[in-house]
């Protein structure tokens, strides 16, 4: 028997490939929620597969479309209770929004444990932003439900908490597709290629008004059809389109990027929108990982703003709120990890326009010669004309880029909104002539400075519970919680990695925590190797053994208030070299 398992998240496919090693039969895995599911099941009788297994409203949809027999992976009660232990204490109105399976088998558990969620029964995909939209407007701030829905629900800035699957569901899965032993056909039914757009290089497609795909070259099928869904939101596309005659954006597909004009076509009774991709001229060439662009469709605003309790950080928020409607550019400082590229994405997802592209330019790891790719004429800077540019760790590049940067920017007076994000340490380094003055101003006509995590600890109780429930997601983990002493060991820590160094220990502490909640010995053991490791890192090695050893000397004799008894008693000399060796300091 061949089975395809198509899970909605990736946590789900790394559970399914563990447990159906010992199973007597063949499995593949795929990550797909709804749609992207069913496609992947649309393949599958071609590929020789007998069952498909999948989740939730994904297998719903799927049993609609395919005629190979779908079995579900129900959410069991253990899987209701580990999620509701872990939401239980979250601040604000919670609700349950999923497809019949998901939200009514929560609503049965919560009515049980006399829990005050609310649930919400979804029949179709199409209902899930309108009824989160009214959720919005009742002052619900956490989002219970599968993975659409949690999609969907991070995009208007609610909290949202996915639903996992544990063994037991999976398990129960495999027993049910054991029993049947079918093979069925799938004809897929293709439309005819345009003969005008036959012979292009570049990649076309054409939707009706009711967005349904007409037409689309050889080109776009195989090289785009995925990443165009992915990137761009097709009703707001073709509406655009037909209703302002034009549509610009920019995507990008395995690391080169593309700039999409939509136009529309005429002589047709009914409205035709044609979508054209071309290359753009400044990555002729694969650019590096530093560059990536982001849509709303692909990723979700990361900041739980209602989650804040750091008086500091609301202003912070409230102000980033303000500016994103503004075009000036946008200046935001701090310490690294203190989420300075999370702001960014906040701001810009929070424009009215959220659905047009985020184009980052990670400074620290685009070289030279990539920044003349971006600097063209029609380069990538260029071509990113209705989307947000953000320039990360602006202070890293060298004193002729910020010069070709501002030249630049003084010439295109682009149309784009600009970010930049930088050190505390700019200023100083304007003073020292390490950074452009002229660049500077230009770029922070409205600024934002992030406090660093060890300013704002009343927020880490409810960061270590996001970061719990992502790590679960991603890794098929079903941690339910974390106890107060655990969360005292975070907030007696001095953090100087911020909230990239909390996730990074929250992240190691679910993966090795055996239990179902996370322990105060578990957050002791990883606090103590990091404290180890910045200890090392803080240890100047650089220069001769008699430089290091003079800064070990200094360090030792300033720690111990420049008694040298002490000093030479830790240092294991006598007080005779100790004298000598300071009086060459």
């Amino acid at each position: 028997m061949k089975v395809l398992a198509i899970a909605p998240y990736e946590g789900l496919k790394e559970l399914i490939i563990e447990l159906g090693r010992n199973q007597d039969f063949e499995i593949h895995v795929e990550v797909g929620d709804l749609e992207k599911g069913v496609k992947l099941a649309s393949r599958a009788a071609e590929q020789g597969f007998d069952i498909i297994i999948s989740r939730g409203g994904t297998a719903e949809l799927i049993q609609k479309k395919v005629s190979i027999p779908v079995i579900e992976i129900e959410v069991s009660g253990y899987d209701m209770l580990r999620v509701l232990t872990l939401v239980k204490d979250y601040p604000g109105k919670a609700a349950i929004v999923g497809f019949p399976p998901i939200s009514e088998g929560a609503a049965t558990v919560c009515q049980l444990l006399e829990m005050d969620i609310s649930p919400f029964v979804i029949s179709k995909e199409e209902e899930v932003q309108p009824t989160l939209k009214q959720l919005l407007k009742k002052g619900y701030e956490v989002i219970i439900g599968d993975a659409i829905t949690v999609k969907e629900a991070e995009n208007l800035g609610l909290n949202g908490v996915l639903i996992t699957s544990g063994k037991e569901s999976i398990l129960k899965a495999f027993q049910n597709a054991k029993k049947i032993h079918h093979y069925f056909s799938i004809l897929r039914r293709k439309l005819s290629i345009a003969e005008q757009i036959l012979q292009e290089e570049d990649g076309f497609v054409v939707f009706d008004a009711k967005f349904n795909s007409v037409y689309s070259n050889t080109c776009f099928t195989e090289q785009f059809k995925k990443t165009f869904k992915a990137s761009v939101e097709i009703e707001e596309a073709v509406t655009e389109v037909i209703s302002k005659g034009e549509y610009s954006s920019l995507i990008e597909s395995d690391n080169v990027f593309w700039k999409v004009k939509g136009t529309e076509l005429e002589g047709f009774e009914l409205p035709l929108v044609l979508f054209r991709l071309q290359r753009v001229t400044s990555t002729q060439k694969k650019l590096s990982d530093g560059i990536t662009i982001i849509s709303s469709v692909m990723n979700s605003s990361p900041i739980k703003s209602s989650f804040i309790k750091n008086n500091q950080m609301k202003k912070i928020i409230q102000s980033a709120e303000k500016f994103s409607d503004k075009k000036e550019s946008i200046w935001i400082s701090g310490e690294k990890g203190t989420g300075k590229g999370k702001l960014a994405h906040y701001i810009h997802f929070h424009r009215s326009k959220h659905t047009l592209p985020l184009l980052t330019i990670n400074c620290s790891l685009v070289n030279e010669e990539q920044w003349k790719w971006l600097l063209e004429d029609e380069g990538l800077l260029a071509s990113n004309e209705n989307g947000t540019i953000f320039l990360k760790n602006i202070d890293t590049i060298s004193l002729s880029i910020q010069k070709d940067l501002l030249s630049f920017l003084i010439k295109h007076n682009l149309k784009s909104p600009i970010i930049a994000s930088s050190r505390e340490s700019i200023l100083t380094m304007i003073e020292t002539g390490a950074f452009s003055s002229d660049l500077y101003f230009l770029l922070a006509r409205l600024t934002l400075t992030l406090p660093p995590l060890s300013k704002r600890k009343e927020d880490i109780d409810h960061l270590a519970r996001i970061f719990i429930n992502e790590t679960n997601t991603k890794y098929g983990k079903q941690i339910a919680g974390i106890r107060n002493e655990a969360i005292e060991e975070l907030e007696n820590y001095s953090w100087p990695g911020n909230i990239t160094q909390l996730k990074q220990v929250i992240n190691e502490t679910v993966l090795l925590a055996n239990g179902p909640f996370i322990e105060k010995e578990d957050i002791s053991h990883i606090l103590n190797t990091k404290l180890k490791e910045t200890e090392m890192a803080q240890l100047n090695l650089i220069g001769t053994l008699e430089e290091i050893e003079q800064r070990i000397i200094r360090q030792v004799w300033q720690e111990e208030g420049m008694n040298q008894t002490k000093t030479a008693e830790r240092l294991g000399i006598n007080r005779t070299t100790l004298w000598r060796k300071l009086k060459e300091l």
